[in-house]
């Protein structure tokens, strides 16, 4: 009997002590023995990116900063309480419908703020959504202000449209071009707008343009380069992703366009560095990192540190396009998670809104630069880093770096 009394008592200790170790606020939750089990305090992080579809291939490139980032800060402390940080990841790569079901993922899922999206369109339509919660939604690539006007939740990293059309116009005409092919994407308004953008810009300076259009997806380009080329066009200016520009690059060169080819940050991707050839010569491309011989050391270690990451993994290579290259949708998703981690130590809390009404007022140090925002969520930094490809060492080279721009 005395056996069975004790046995009663020892249980009900044992248990005590877990109910008492478990409620510890800001603690891990910790046996009776005294061994660590699990951290209970978890933050959620949503990233709202395409992995599938057209535009896979940067939505890929974009979450892979997003989950190295996460591998090198997964915690942060809020109120002296250590919360794990947890990525939930919804891919917005469907129709409009189904771009939306992958913003209220996300919201169910009680995440404090978002990252992306890849795609004007589906960063258009999970604004929407988002703001109607008050979620802060840190941009990456999408430069269209078009998709965020009027927006009080997003933040945008990136150099908007009017920018990069300021900055590639002025390139173009510098370089003694005068007439431009400028091509878009039919059915994006997105898309269009911004080759309008830039049209009026290059047409400000005294240029000339005629447009073209080119579908989502397409990959053959051959009788759109020979139609160039009978417009006797002394440079081409593409509004597209690096898919359709890397197919656009090669084939058109094959018909014999040889005139400079420019395109927006988008091409800044591995997969435009797979096959250089002599076609890759006189492309020119808007970006925001530079990870080559100019760079400075951070970034020149940021790029090593990250190549070795994505080599350890042939799955995450595979998502990087086929190669170990840090492109500038990678190291600007870094800063973008990190940009939320300081938001979040800022606002001490993981409400989005306190979240939000952080970042307003925010500065933070960045591998693409010094980042802060205006009453827009615009981002304040107005420098942007053309590169061009370098055929001998087979990697993009910066060629000049640009203050010019709307």
């Amino acid at each position: 009997m005395k056996k069975v009394i004790l046995a009663v008592i020892s249980f009900c200790l044992i248990a005590a002590l877990f109910v008492a170790f478990g409620n510890l606020g800001g603690l891990d939750k910790i046996s009776a023995f005294g061994e660590k089990i699990i951290h209970k305090n978890v933050i959620y992080i949503g990233v709202y990116e395409p992995t599938t579809g057209d535009y896979a291939q940067g939505g890929k490139t974009e979450t892979l900063g997003i989950r190295y980032a996460n591998s090198i800060t997964p915690t942060v402390n809020i109120d002296g309480v250590t919360y794990d940080i947890q990525l939930v990841e919804a891919d917005n790569a469907l129709d409009e419908v189904g771009t939306a079901s992958a913003a209220e993922t996300l919201m169910a899922s009680k995440v404090s703020a978002v990252l992306g999206s890849y795609g004007s369109k589906a960063t258009a339509v999970g604004l929407s959504e988002f703001e109607k919660s008050g979620i802060p939604l840190v941009g990456i690539s999408c430069s269209s202000q078009a998709a965020t006007e009027g927006a009080r939740s997003y933040f945008r990293l990136c150099s908007s449209d009017a920018f990069q059309s300021g900055v590639m116009a002025n390139l173009a005409y510098g370089m003694d071009l005068r007439k431009a092919a400028v091509l878009t994407q039919t059915g994006d308004e997105y898309s269009k707008k911004a080759g309008k953008i830039f049209a009026e810009a290059f047409q400000k300076l005294g240029g000339e343009v005629i447009e073209y259009s080119f579908q989502l997806g397409q990959q053959n380009f051959r009788s759109l380069a020979e139609n160039i080329a009978a417009g006797d066009a002394d440079f081409v200016y593409m509004l597209s992703g690096s898919s359709e520009g890397e197919y656009f690059i090669n084939q058109s060169r094959d018909e014999g366009l040889l005139c400079p080819i420019m395109g927006p940050e988008s091409w800044d991707s591995p997969l435009l560095l797979n096959d250089i050839t002599s076609s890759s010569r006189d492309v020119y491309i808007a970006s925001e990192f530079n990870s080559g011989s100019s760079a400075d050391p951070d970034s020149v270690e940021f790029a090593g540190r990250y190549s070795k990451w994505l080599q350890k993994d042939t799955q995450r290579i595979e998502m990087n396009g086929g190669n170990d290259y840090t492109s500038t949708s990678a190291a600007t998703a870094y800063d973008a998670y990190m940009l939320i981690v300081k938001a979040i130590k800022a606002a001490d809390s993981k409400d989005p809104q306190a979240i939000r009404k952080a970042l307003q007022t925010l500065t933070y140090d960045g591998l693409s630069g010094t980042i802060s925002f205006n009453g827009n969520g615009e981002v304040n930094k107005k420098q942007v880093l053309i590169k061009t490809v370098n055929t001998s060492s087979k990697q993009f080279e910066v060629l000049q770096i640009s203050t010019v721009g709307k």
